[in-house]
C-alpha cells in the first residue's frame, strides 16, 4: 500500500524505515492512518507486524476497526508494552473510549508479532500469529452494538518522536 492509500491526521510523525531491508511505517506522537480504499467495512480484519519501541507508556498504538472519517468513533486493538505485550479492546464512541477487554501476552514488545484485530457481527478479537499458526488472544462482545460500519487503520500514540510504533506488512480485508 503507499502512502497516498491512507488518509493521514493527528500531531507527530510519519516515517518509512528501512529496517532490516523491509520498509516499515513508523508512527509517532498522536498520529492517525486511514486505509482510504474503502469506508464501509463491516465484517472485518487487519493484519500487521507491529513493534513498539519502548517498554513503558511513552509508546503505545495499534489497530482501528469500523472508524468514521473523522476518527471520532471506532474500534481500536491498543498495544502497550511493559515486559510483554498488553492488548486492550476499546470502544471509542464522539471521542469517548470504553475498555472492552484487556489480556497479556507472551510475545515482547519490542519484536515484530503478525497481530490480527478482528470483527465479526459485535464480536471483536485479536489474535498472534506463533509458530505457522493463528492464536487466539482475546475475544469480547460488544453489547452495545455502537458501531455499525467504517474504514479500516492504523494509529500511533507516543509522547514525543523518540518513541514510536512501527508497522509492516499490513491486510485489511473481509474475514
Amino acid at each position: 500500500m503507499a502512502k497516498t492509500d491512507w488518509d493521514i491526521t493527528g500531531d507527530g510523525g510519519i516515517s518509512v524505515i528501512n529496517e532490516g531491508g523491509s520498509m516499515r511505517c513508523q508512527l509517532s506522537g498522536v498520529k492517525y492512518m486511514l486505509w482510504n480504499g474503502r469506508g464501509d467495512f463491516t465484517d472485518s480484519e487487519i493484519i500487521a507486524d507491529i513493534r513498539l519501541s519502548t517498554n513503558n507508556t511513552n509508546a503505545r498504538g495499534g489497530l482501528l476497526l469500523r472508524s468514521n472519517a473523522t476518527i471520532g468513533t471506532f474500534y481500536r486493538c491498543r498495544i502497550y508494552g511493559a515486559t510483554n505485550r498488553t492488548y486492550y479492546i476499546d470502544r471509542v464512541v464522539n471521542g469517548v473510549s470504553t475498555q472492552l477487554a484487556s489480556v497479556g501476552s507472551s510475545q515482547p514488545y519490542n519484536i515484530y508479532t503478525r497481530t490480527r484485530f478482528r470483527v465479526d457481527g459485535f464480536q471483536l478479537s485479536i489474535e498472534e500469529y506463533l509458530s505457522g499458526a493463528w492464536n487466539l488472544v482475546t475475544t469480547v462482545e460488544d453489547t452495545n452494538h455502537a458501531i455499525l460500519s467504517g474504514y479500516a487503520g492504523l494509529t500511533g500514540i507516543s509522547v514525543n518522536t523518540s518513541y514510536n510504533i512501527r508497522f509492516d506488512n499490513i491486510d485489511i480485508g473481509e474475514p
